[in-house]
């Protein structure tokens, strides 16, 4: 450090402290948008095989590979089924609701052995919906790219440079703040990549699971993951839409920094929201049997026991 520079910092270390701060937040800042920017690119307008994207996702040849395997081994498992079915038909035959008579079985046999070896280009289908559905979103309009969103304008590096030559270290922390945001966002989208790839490797057991009653509750839990995983990406692509519709015109401030962020909590709240959305037509269900068990109960008369005459 040259003398003049020793000096200064000797005169005024908290000055020499806060452009310290300063410059190595702006850097942080600097470098961190260009890596954010192409993982952002490359996730978050389409869902499509990340080693190829120019390919569906399903075209992948080990998906593809793997799926049949499930397939195979699902219908191999058919044949356990059966024999369940059979013996539990056999045990339970006083049952008052045949859930396992080969009448009621086959029809769900024959469902779940179609969505086995369709499940593949099933969930192509949805994959596809949601894509259709997030072009929607971001073609509408001004195309909606990475130098639009809510965040941009703190990130670029005309408001990087002058947070560093200010030294405004208030709004330098914040401009992390929204890193840090980008950084969970970016990571929440590597991870339903690969949960994606999970689902649809065991789409065939799950649809397997679809015929007994013992397992149905299983199909339910994968379907739910499963429409969250896919359709979060549709969602926030339309609350990055609204954002940057009735965003802020100030281009740079505090304010800015601070919509960024709102507008990224929502984001990364959109998947939390979806899966409680999926389990509440499961609770109305239940609370609505609850209801009509009572409901019965206090409509149907009550038999009074008839006591006897004791003989004389």
């Amino acid at each position: 450090m040259p003398s003049s520079g020793i000096g200064h910092a000797l005169s005024d270390p908290l000055g020499s402290l806060l452009q310290l701060l300063t410059g190595v937040l702006t850097h942080v800042l600097a470098t961190a948008r260009v890596d954010l920017d192409g993982v952002l690119t490359h996730y978050l307008y389409s869902t499509v095989d990340p080693a190829s994207p120019g390919r569906p996702l399903t075209a992948n040849p080990s998906l593809m590979h793997l799926n049949g395997t499930m397939a195979a081994a699902a219908d191999i498992l058919v044949a356990a089924v059966v024999l369940f079915a059979s013996l539990r038909s056999m045990f339970e035959h006083q049952s008052l609701r045949p859930k396992y008579t080969l009448k009621v079985m086959l029809p769900r046999l024959l469902a779940a052995v179609a969505l086995v070896h369709g499940s593949i280009y099933f969930m192509q289908m949805a994959v596809d919906l949601n894509n259709a559905i997030s072009t929607v979103a971001v073609s509408t309009g001004t195309p909606l790219t990475l130098d639009q969103m809510p965040w941009s304008s703190t990130l670029d590096p005309g408001s990087i440079q002058a947070i560093q030559v200010s030294e405004d270290l208030f709004h330098a922390i914040f401009a992390v703040a929204l890193v840090v945001a980008l950084v969970i966002l970016a990571l929440s989208y590597v991870v339903r990549t690969a949960l994606l790839e999970v689902l649809i490797v065991l789409a065939p057991l799950a649809s397997l699971c679809t015929v007994l009653p013992d397992t149905r509750s299983y199909a339910k839990h994968w379907l739910r993951l499963l429409v969250v995983t896919i359709f979060m990406q549709a969602v926030q692509l339309i609350v990055l839409r609204v954002a940057t519709t009735a965003g802020f015109a100030a281009p740079d401030g505090i304010a800015t920094s601070l919509y960024g962020l709102a507008t990224l909590w929502i984001v990364l709240k959109v998947p939390g929201a979806l899966h409680a959305a999926s389990h509440f037509g499961s609770r109305v269900h239940v609370v609505g049997r609850q209801v009509e068990r009572s409901a019965r109960r206090a409509l149907t008369p009550q038999r009074r026991p008839v006591r006897r005459r004791a003989s004389a």
